[in-house]
Parts: structure tokens; sequence; C-alpha cells
């Protein structure tokens, strides 16, 4: 079977042909021999000429330069062989490298074959791994251990199945990159064995591109691959000493002298003068990060959080562990009061550290990161601008954006049919990624109230949000008309209704702004959500087209029916059986009189009705999520 020999060469003249040597003159002769020229300005293209005639194996590449990574990339998808190795141009393996690493692949079935490593110095030449006898490991943390990881990230010295390596690539564009591919592969694989008798002699050469004076580059890619390998070995059940967990985050120069070294070791991070000389300490503040996490960040500090629990569920569903990145009074205010689950970490962060969180690290050890309100990164229009606020390597098929109000970029033909809404759009023919967040927790479903019907409306009183009036006209109808049995509870900023007539003021239990515990203790013991639009206002409208409302999230956690415009009812999946329907501000007081004559059994069927239609878009919106996360876009509704 074919071993396809990957090779990555890059001004390398001196030690070139030695590393050629070793390969062609192999006991084992099935190989491709895949040489990448990266763009070498030395002699290294001329030795690789030579050696292309010398041996009808080799397959010379030549490329601009695009790092070892960039090289690396281009010999896996040239590669045509039954089993993949790399070789670095600098080093060199034993006659019978192949030979031995192939018979033992082979008899145990495994995916990873590994030699031993002989680090040659000058003038001194030690192993960094050694393997004594074949065995074969498929613990996980016994593979780590085995391997020396995380001391030798290699990704050489080993054979490895195509299968298992054919499409993972490295990161382009950064040193480093065996720290950030081996260990991912180590456990993508089922089985590795060990194979004594042979090795991989690694040159210790103080011109290669980790040996160089640390730039900034090169520290921060240092310190990234570092980290994503502390954590990921972490999340996986391997336990690593203060040594191994302590990552260097920078070094200060001062022409060629370090004076400072900054050290980091859970989550703080020490000043050393001198390198060594530790003078300051200073708390990170970051977010947990575990093996399968799912970062939720709102930007904004005032509004919109109550959205959090619900897409944290979805994620939770999904079977990720969720990391909450929220305004830390939000957590104070009870936003997860209801919510219980040991997959979730509520991360208590400011918004300037979170900003500075995602600017620093390029979140290869995340799944996802997903931002309730993009509009609070930016204008609601550009929505590129949002990846401003992430570092510039990140992944941005990783990041996802909820847009709460539509119309600013579809009017300028500026939408993106990947933004995540709360509820399918009804403006100019718009389409979303449509993820409803209507979970809060854990709530009771009450009956109705049997002496005083109690209605609830949620939300600022102000002419824009919801007609304040209509509600107080029909308090007043159904006053005149001698209903005693009913009350409205407000809860809401500037939640103070001028100019009650006194006869009215008794039936208006005014809550002003509530921390999120006491506004879900005050909608479970009501028993209609009053909303309050006018289908003739046109600050009405963006509630029925491009945006939505928060009281229809809580309607449908809470179980709650409400009062609704029959024009508004359709777009939020309601009628006449899951909600009291109204056709203008003339008639809200027959809604109220509905509701408040309603029997209890009547009640109950609404509230199953309306429990439906929560299923139905919690099934639908579950649906969207995966698929707008697994890159499905072109199946999703709405």
């Amino acid at each position: 079977m074919t071993i396809s020999v990957i090779i990555p060469v890059y001004n390398v003249e001196n030690y070139l042909a030695k590393c050629l040597d070793s390969v062609i003159n192999q006991t084992y002769q099935d190989l491709e021999i895949i040489c990448i020229n990266d763009g070498s300005t030395d002699n290294s293209p001329k030795i690789l000429d030579e050696y292309l005639k010398k041996d009808k194996r080799i397959k010379l590449i030549n490329q601009e330069n695009q790092g070892l990574s960039g090289a690396r990339n281009t010999g896996l998808k040239n590669a045509k062989g039954e089993y993949i190795s790399f070789i670095d141009s600098d080093d060199w393996i034993d006659q019978n490298y192949f030979e031995k690493l192939f018979d033992a692949i082979t008899k145990t079935n495994s995916d990873i074959a590994l030699s031993s490593i002989l680090r040659v110095r000058k003038n001194l030449s030690t192993y960094r791994v050694k393997y004594e006898k074949e065995e074969v490991f498929q613990d996980f943390i016994e593979k780590i251990k085995i391997i020396n990881i995380p001391k030798c990230c290699y990704v050489w010295n080993k054979l490895y199945k195509r299968d298992l390596i054919i499409n993972e690539f490295f990161p382009v564009k950064r040193y480093y990159e065996d720290v950030f591919w081996t260990p991912y592969i180590i456990k993508k694989s089922e089985k590795i064995v060990t194979v004594p008798d042979i090795n991989y002699y690694y040159r210790a050469n103080k011109k290669s591109i980790v040996k160089q004076k640390q730039s900034q580059k090169k520290q921060s890619d240092s310190y990234l691959a570092k980290k994503n390998m502390v954590e990921f070995l972490q999340a996986n059940g391997v336990k690593l000493t203060k040594k191994e967990k302590t990552l260097t985050k920078e070094i200060k120069y001062f022409l060629n002298f370090q004076v400072l070294k900054i050290k980091e070791f859970e989550q703080k991070r020490t000043y050393y003068l001198l390198g060594f000389i530790p003078i300051f300490k200073k708390k990170i503040n970051a977010p947990i990060i575990k093996e399968n996490t799912f970062l939720v960040w709102e930007p904004c500090s005032v509004s919109h959080s109550e959205v959090v629990p619900g897409y944290v569920k979805y994620l939770l569903d999904m079977n990720y562990h969720v990391s909450v990145l929220v305004h830390p009074e939000r957590y104070k205010e009870g936003l997860f009061s209801r919510f219980g689950n040991e997959n979730i970490t509520y991360n208590k962060i400011s918004q300037k550290d979170i900003r500075k969180y995602f600017l620093e690290n390029d979140l290869k050890n995340v799944k996802g990161v997903l931002v309730t309100t993009v509009g609070k990164i930016c204008d609601d229009i550009h929505f590129d601008e949002a990846y401003s606020h992430f570092h510039p390597d990140v992944d941005k098929k990783k990041l996802f954006f909820v847009e709460h109000e539509a119309s600013f970029a579809v009017d300028k033909n500026m939408w993106r049919e990947d933004l995540i809404t709360l509820r399918k759009l009804n403006y100019k023919g718009a389409k979303s990624v449509v993820v409803n967040p209507h979970y809060f927790g854990e709530v009771k479903i009450n009956d109705k109230n049997k002496e005083i019907t109690n209605f609830i409306t949620i939300g600022a009183i102000r002419p824009n949000k919801k007609d304040s009036q209509m509600i107080i006209n029909a308090a007043k109808t159904l006053y005149d008309k001698g209903y005693r049995n009913f009350k409205i509870t407000v809860v809401g900023k500037k939640g103070k209704l001028k100019d009650l007539d006194k006869n009215l003021r008794k039936f208006f239990d005014i809550k002003g702004r509530l921390p999120f515990d006491k506004m879900y203790d005050e909608i479970e013991k009501a028993d209609f959500i009053l909303t309050a639009y006018n289908e003739k206002d046109p600050e009405h409208i963006r509630y029925n087209t491009s945006g939505t409302s928060g009281a229809f999230q809580l309607m449908y956690g809470f179980v709650k029916p409400c009062i609704i415009t029959k024009g508004f009812a359709c777009t939020n999946e309601l009628d006449e059986n899951s909600a009291i329907l109204h056709n203008s501000p003339e008639d809200y007081y027959l809604a109220m009189e509905k509701g408040i004559n309603m029997s209890g059994e009547d009640y109950k069927k609404m509230q199953n009705n309306l429990s439906s239609v929560k299923d139905m878009i919690y099934k639908t919106s579950y649906i969207n999520f995966e698929k707008l996360i697994n890159g499905h876009n072109n199946t999703i509704e709405g």
C-alpha cells in the first residue's frame, strides 16, 4: 500500500539533501513523496529539481509562501496514499522507518503508528520520546501520556491512516500549528501503536521558525495554541501539572533584551521582570470554556437579555455546554432564577472584558458564539462590521447573530438571510432564520383566577411601544358597565399611568420595573397578557412586520393567553383558539370582557391550544437553529 510522505520545504539548502536521501532510500519503497516548495529563496528549489530527476516517486509542487501549515495542507490535498506521514525538511529518519511503522499499523489495525524521537544538537543527542516495545493504546488519557503531550505535540514521527486526517487541515498562517492539530487527531483516533527500534531525527535548528526571537505574531500564536491545547486536554479529563498549565502570554523586549514576561495560570497573570522576578499579579476575566462550549453573548447592558434563557435552552438541548455572557446585574435580577442545569456556566464579566476577550481569542476551542443583539455591535445595516469585534483569525462560520429589527437593512438591500429573528418576518418578502426564544425555566401553569381576573401588561408604557390609552379606555368602559372583578397589573419602566380617574386607580396595580424573578412571579399569577397595538399607528406596525415584542415570548413561555388585535394574531401563530382577538381599539373592552367571563374550563382549553402553538414554535425553531449551526441554511424554514 502506498504511503504519501509530505515534506514542506522552505530555505533549507543545508539540510534538504540529507532529509530526501533518508526518504528515497527507505526499505519500504511504495512511497509517494510530495515535496512542497513554499516559496524558497535559497538553493532549495535547485536541490529539489535534482532529486526530481533522480527519483520518479517524487512529486514537486511549487507555491508562493503560505507558511508551514499552508504547505502541509497542500500536501494533504494532493496525497493519494492509503497512509500519510509528515517529515520536516531539516530532519531525517531511519532507513527502515516506514517499513516498521507500516507493519505495526496494519498488524494492529491502528489509526496511528509512532516512532521514537531523537533530538539532535551540534554536540548532543537526547530522546524526546523513546519506545521500548510495541504497544497499542485506546484510552485517550493513556494515548496522551505515551505520546508525551503537551510537551511533544509534533505532527511528524507518526504514520496516519488516510481516512483519519485527509480532511483535517492545519490553521493557515500560524506558528505552532502542530499544537492546534495533534491533540484533536489523537482524540479522533481509536487506536495508536508505539513502534520500538526506529527513530525520527529532529534537528534542533536555531534558525527554525519556532526558535527565532519571539515576534508579536509568534507570541500570540504560541499563546493561543497552547491555551487551546490546555483547555482541550483538561476538558477531556487529562490532569496537567502547574508548569503545563502555565502559559506565556507576552514577552516585552528592549532591543534584543527580554525585560518583561507575562505568564498566565488559572485566571491570573503574573508579570516577571527580566523574565524571572515576579513584580505584579492581575486577575483575568474570561469566560469558562469546556470541551463542547457554545458562548451566548448579550452585548446590550440594559435590555434584550430576556431572550438569552430561551436561546440557551436550544443549545442545551443540542448537548452543548453553554457559557453565558450578560451584564452581571442580570443574574442578580434573577434572569436565570427558574433555570437550573449543570451544563450552563454563568460568567460574571464586564462588557469591556468580554469585548477584550473576543478581540484577543480566535475561539478555536469553542463550538460557536451567539450574539443575541447584533445591533449593539453594528448599525443594524452593515452586519459585516460585527466581525470587527472578534479576533481577525476567527472562523466566521462559528458566529451567529440575532437581529431584532430588520427594516433598516431590508430597506437598504443589506439584509442577510442567515440572520436570526425571533419570528418570521412579514416585511417586503425578507427571509431569516426563525429561532423564537420563549423558555424562561420551570414555570407553573395555573388555572384561571376565580374571583378577580388578572390582566397583565409588560413593557414600557410609551406611545411607540403600546397604546396605553386603549387599556385605560377599556377599563373605564368595563367599570361603567358594572365590572369590578378584574385588575390590571402594570410591569415596566415608566410604569405610571397619568390622569387615571380615581375610580379606576384601584383596578391598576402599577409595579414599575421589576427584576426578572419578580416579573416571572407576576406573570404566573396573571390570567391574560395585554398587548395594546393599534394597527393604524405607524409606530406599532413594526411589531407585525419587521420586529417583535418580548410580550409574545413571555406569552408562549408562561402559556398565558393574550389579548391582541386580529391583524397581529396570524403573524404570531395565534387565532381565536389560543388568544382573545379584537378588531379595533374601540372594542378592546369586549376582548377583556370575554376574558373576565371565560369559564375555567374554556380557559384551560385556550391554554392547551396555546401550549400546542408553543411546542410547534419550539420544534421549528430548534430545527432551524440546528441547521444554521451545521451550515444547512438552504433548508431552513422562515
